[in-house]
């Protein structure tokens, strides 16, 4: 199967992050990570944001797009599947060689003096934006929170968000039922005790 074909959709989402509609001011780069808003390991199609804009569907990367540049990087197990999945827009960095930048350093070496990096709050671990946001400002760059998800703006036939029933597992599989188990965590908080939570114990 070729790559998917992202010139325009770069080229609207580019468009996007210089919209007074979804940004106070322009920004110069945004961060398009793999999670969703609960980081679950498995994600709804409306949530493969990274995957619509790059055509790499992997399950592990984060796409960086500048005006200028667009960055997919992922680790050892996906490099031949992004190389095949991705255009020429896109450059793949390869996590975990040597000659390979970290998102941070690379943003600080190709951004204009002054730029903003959006990102979406909701999907962004909080670990990853203290450390970008340090590295960031260091160099004179801001991190900003970008409320409205822009990829969302341009994905016109995204996948409606799945609504299905929550399913109510046995004592088999819990070991107590879910007033019990509520009654187990406010007894952990209350005596500030949350690590005995995970142990079963009260």
């Amino acid at each position: 199967m070729p790559p998917k074909v992202t010139s325009e959709l770069l080229r609207q989402l580019r468009q996007a992050m210089r919209n007074s509609e979804y940004v106070t001011e322009p920004i110069q780069a945004y961060i398009i990570p793999s999670g969703d808003a609960h980081q679950s390991e498995y994600i709804a199609p409306c949530d493969c944001r990274r995957a619509f804009v790059s055509g790499f569907d992997g399950s592990a990367g984060t796409a960086i797009i500048t005006e200028e540049h667009a960055a997919m990087w992922t680790d050892g197990r996906y490099f031949l599947q992004a190389a095949k999945q991705m255009d020429s827009n896109w450059t793949l960095m390869k996590m975990g060689l040597k000659d390979t930048p970290t998102q941070e350093d690379w943003l600080v070496s190709v951004l204009p003096e002054g730029s903003r990096v959006g990102v979406d709050p909701l999907i962004i671990p909080t670990d990853y934006w203290k450390k970008m946001a340090k590295v960031l400002r260091s160099a004179g760059h801001h991190l900003i929170p970008v409320k409205e998800n822009l990829v969302d703006k341009i994905w016109t036939d995204r996948p409606e968000r799945p609504c299905k029933p929550l399913l109510t597992l046995g004592l088999d599989y819990t070991g107590q039922n879910h007033g019990s188990t509520h009654t187990t965590i406010s007894s952990c908080r209350a005596a500030r005790r949350p690590w005995q939570c995970l142990k079963g114990q009260v």
